[in-house]
């Protein structure tokens, strides 16, 4: 099963870029929820509150089940690579209380990036990311995560990565073998594995990929695209509206609809609600062809 969410507009709120959270505040619950279901939405990002905030977190949690929504990730997006020990272990920390708010909110999953050695962003690219000690990092830190939290309903989960050693299914299941943890989940993006212009023309075998290695493991999705700029000389590629770009959705969708387990598809990235509302008409349009209800 697909749930289709994604960002909800809410009062002079703007729309979350790269590397920021998703979530809309969560002054008046009852109208956020409202918000999603008047999209359509059957998955939402979870809302801003922090882990202190018990009653309002119980309030999230009480009022998106009672509407049949189910919250998708808590999202932490700091550099947890980051060169400055006491910058790593601030991030860490964050990571930890952003884990165990997504086990008391009841969300499929805490997501970040695994990020990098070069400072501040976890964007800013480096060689070390590559590196046989960015892959131990990797999995020290989600055992450290997962073995403190002990979380029971979340998973903890790295988002698929183009710059670092999660980028290729191949790396995802060798990463899940050795951090042996049962709530050590994937978190799919099928943009992110497209880094090369063989993997641009070849998604849809990407994701049946995925599937073959790691299927069971899959609790949360992004819903992107992606374009090739052509002509070029370099590759150049960019994150575009869904339906604008290459990405196989056909089989992205069909993909994740045959897992056993339910599995949220949020749309991000997008800078106006009506390119978010242009994106949802061109997923929901791929998914009747498809057959798959979301």
């Amino acid at each position: 099963m697909v749930r289709l969410g994604g960002p909800v507009f809410m009062a002079r709120q703007a729309a979350a870029g790269a590397g920021e959270s998703h979530g809309a505040k969560a002054d008046d619950v009852e109208t956020l929820v409202r918000k999603h279901k008047e999209k359509g939405f059957r998955a939402a990002y979870a809302p801003q509150v922090s882990i202190g905030e018990s009653n309002r977190v119980r309030e999230i949690r009480e009022a998106f089940e009672s509407e049949d929504i189910t919250i998708s990730e808590v999202g932490y997006w700091n550099n947890l690579l980051d060169p400055d020990p006491k910058t790593a272990k601030e991030h860490r920390n964050g990571m930890l209380e952003s884990l165990a708010l997504a086990e008391e909110l009841g969300a499929c999953c805490a997501v970040d990036v695994l990020g990098s050695y070069a400072p501040g962003s976890s964007t800013l690219h480096h060689p070390h990311n590559f590196s046989k000690d960015a892959f131990d990092a990797a999995v020290e830190m989600a055992r450290f995560f997962i073995d403190s939290v002990e979380p029971k309903r979340t998973f903890f989960t790295y988002e698929m990565f183009p710059f670092n050693v999660m980028d290729s299914p191949e790396a995802i299941r060798r990463l899940i073998d050795v951090v042996d943890r049962k709530q050590f989940g994937v978190h799919m993006d099928l943009v992110n594995l497209v880094n090369c212009p063989r993997a641009y023309y070849e998604s849809g075998t990407i994701m049946r990929r995925c599937v073959e290695l790691f299927g069971d493991r899959i609790v949360s999705a992004h819903a992107k695209d992606i374009q090739m700029e052509s002509p070029a000389i370099s590759v150049i590629l960019r994150e575009v509206v869904p339906g604008e770009g290459n990405l196989d959705y056909g089989t992205y969708l069909r993909e994740l609809h045959e897992l056993p387990q339910s599995i949220p598809l949020m749309m991000e990235h997008l800078s106006t609600e009506e390119e978010y509302d242009r994106a949802a008409a061109y997923i929901r349009s791929v998914a009747e062809k498809e057959q798959v209800p979301l």
